[in-house]
């Protein structure tokens, strides 16, 4: 149980850690903002987006804030611990936290804004279940720490992705890549062992993109560098270069806090990567340590005591149901 914590906790403050620098496409600006106190946790600020790649989301965030996929997966933990996980349910819940009116405040992505417009144009009787967009991007993934976490037989998980991903993705990469992660983060939970969860995550990838998997792990020497690594894949929010680029973050770092500080100095779409990123690193690493989770992270969390709650709700019910 506590490394399934460690998986959702993970990814939770790997995307809060990755939200004042997320979208800003620039090494080299992130490295210059590496020197600010309590980095990684830094305000928003226009002003460091000035003069690079990038795009200025989370002008209504503070530090420590979850962005729209952590908020994301907050949501699934705790709609996937509660007693209705019927579909329409789900979308209900979904149309009442990221509509008009809902608690969400933040920048609304395209997946999201496409399901909205679908649940908002029916009534409710009438929404489709496969009711998701045909977008291959890092959102897709929010659901799978959550639903990893229930501990289901392997058959049931695949189902599972299908019918709560294709609430928000209609796209096979982007279900065939959620089935990956959740396979690799099986493999985190059972071995604890980076290299073996990699591989796992290569062989379920797509071939398309288990060949860039492959090429990126391949790099070693002085060619072992991130201008190598973006001449086979980039730092945008696709999912045919999230995963290779997630991969080679995790085969380079032995700690949870170097594979996210690695993941915000390669930039681009941080907080979607860190989703993959920090529960893959969460179920290896665990908490505290030398390795582990810093504690000092966790309570910069905002909210951490409700979404600690909520975990610890969906482990119950977990436990309840194996």
């Amino acid at each position: 149980m506590a490394q399934r914590y460690a998986a959702l906790m993970g990814a939770l403050v790997a995307d809060a850690a990755s939200m004042g620098t997320h979208w800003i496409y620039s090494p080299e600006r992130i490295k210059q903002l590496t020197a600010m106190p309590h980095f990684p946790f830094i305000e928003p600020n226009a002003k460091h987006y000035e003069g690079v790649d990038g795009y200025y989301a989370h002008d209504k965030l503070t530090a420590g804030e979850l962005t729209a996929y952590g908020e994301w997966l907050a949501l699934y933990i705790r709609l996937l611990g509660g007693s209705d996980t019927g579909t329409h349910a789900i979308q209900q819940q979904i149309l009442e936290y990221f509509g008009p009116g809902g608690e969400f405040i933040g920048y609304i992505d395209s997946p999201t804004k496409a399901l909205l417009l679908t649940l908002f144009s029916l009534p409710p009787e009438d929404w489709p279940e496969d009711s998701g967009s045909e977008d291959d991007q890092n959102p897709a993934l929010c659901s799978v720490p959550a639903l990893v976490a229930l501990k289901m037989p392997s058959e049931q998980l695949e189902q599972e992705i299908e019918r709560i991903v294709g609430i928000t993705h209609q796209n096979e990469i982007a279900l065939v890549c959620a089935k990956a992660f959740a396979s690799a983060l099986n493999e985190a939970l059972r071995s604890r062992r980076m290299e073996p969860v990699l591989n796992v995550l290569k062989v379920k990838a797509p071939e398309v993109i288990r060949d860039k998997i492959e090429q990126v792990r391949l790099l070693s020497g002085d060619v072992n560098d991130l201008s190598h690594v973006l001449a086979i894949v980039n730092q945008a929010c696709h999912l045919a270069d999230s995963l290779p680029m997630a991969a080679w973050i995790l085969q380079n770092s032995e700690s949870y806090t170097e594979a996210v500080l690695k993941n915000i100095q390669v930039s681009g779409d941080t907080c979607g990567r860190g989703i993959l990123v920090g529960a893959l690193a969460g179920a290896c690493y665990g908490f505290g340590d030398e390795k582990g989770i810093p504690i000092s992270w966790v309570t910069t969390l905002q909210c951490g005591e409700a979404l600690a709650e909520d975990i610890e709700q969906l482990l119950k019910v977990s436990s309840a149901e194996s």
